[in-house]
């Protein structure tokens, strides 16, 4: 009986060793696949707040090319209102011109000047004075084409100095929106090489994650197994304990049945007995 459970016992004990081995051998490869998976993890998250970073500042310069280009919108809008303020002003200088005195503008003001200073400083009839009075509105009258058309000529010189400067505004925004634009893209790009570093870390991930779980339930299911191959194994020590105490009794009961029929015999021949023998028979009932 107790050699039968030996037997098993020491079957028992080579299989948990063995057991004991693989799970060591499952532990390390968990370890391991913990630590690549944590390190793709880390790459995976350095890849994305990259991405959000690159994507932050592509948004951030596209917001810039959307106000650039409303700032042009309004440059092109004031441009042509401008413009065509220009084409009518020139229109209206052509047509001006018509009414042209024959007279030139010096010559103008020089005579009225002459006939001021005569009527200032020169002895006339009413008549006469209201002749000339008359006379100057006439001049000032012809006069006043060219007072309108320094006006025209100086507005028309304000309108094609800042459609001059316009033009210069338009070509340093559409440069600006160009130059934004493209540093956009730029980013736009980082951003796509980031994510698509990350979609192809993806399989890899799916991968070490299906491996991880795996390996972990394999781990538990081999716990399990060693904790019953354990429960046998200290059931079985148990049983051969017990077996080795009953035993142990037998024989112990045997030998102070034995050495109480010894003792009991000395007594009957008027032999001395011992102490021990002497708690045997009283164990025994015997004396």
């Amino acid at each position: 009986m107790v050699e039968d459970l030996r037997r098993r016992l020491a079957e028992l004990e080579r299989e948990a060793a063995d057991l004991r081995g693989k799970l060591e051998e499952i532990s390390d490869e968990i370890r391991r696949l913990a630590e690549e998976r944590a390190d793709l993890n880390s790459k995976v998250r350095e890849l994305r707040l990259e991405a959000a970073k690159f994507r932050s500042e592509r948004n951030t310069l596209n917001e810039e090319v959307k106000n650039l280009k409303v700032v042009l919108g309004e440059l092109r809008r004031e441009y042509g209102e401008k413009l065509a303020s220009l084409r009518d002003l020139r229109r209206k200088i052509r047509e001006h011109f018509r009414m042209k005195p024959s007279k030139d503008e010096d010559v103008l003001r020089k005579e009225i000047e002459d006939i001021d200073w005569r009527i200032q400083t020169t002895p006339m009839s009413l008549d006469e004075e209201k002749r000339l009075v008359e006379r100057v509105k006439s001049l000032e009258k012809q006069l006043d084409f060219y007072r309108r058309l320094h006006a025209m000529r100086n507005e028309l010189s304000t309108l094609e100095n800042r459609l001059k400067e316009i033009r210069g505004e338009i070509t340093f925004y559409r440069r600006r929106i160009t130059e934004t634009a493209s540093k956009s893209q730029v980013f736009h790009e980082k951003m796509v090489e980031c994510l698509k570093k990350v979609e192809e870390l993806r399989p890899r991930v799916n991968e070490i994650n299906k491996k991880y779980g795996e390996t972990r339930e394999k781990l538990s299911t081999l716990r399990s197994k060693y904790r019953e191959l354990m429960r046998q194994i200290s059931a079985i020590k148990k049983a051969i304990r017990e077996e080795e105490e009953r035993r142990r009794a037998e024989a112990l009961s045997a030998l102070k049945e034995k050495i109480g029929r010894e003792a009991l015999e000395k007594l009957k021949r008027g032999k001395k007995i011992s102490f021990e023998e002497f708690k045997i028979l009283a164990e025994q009932g015997k004396i």
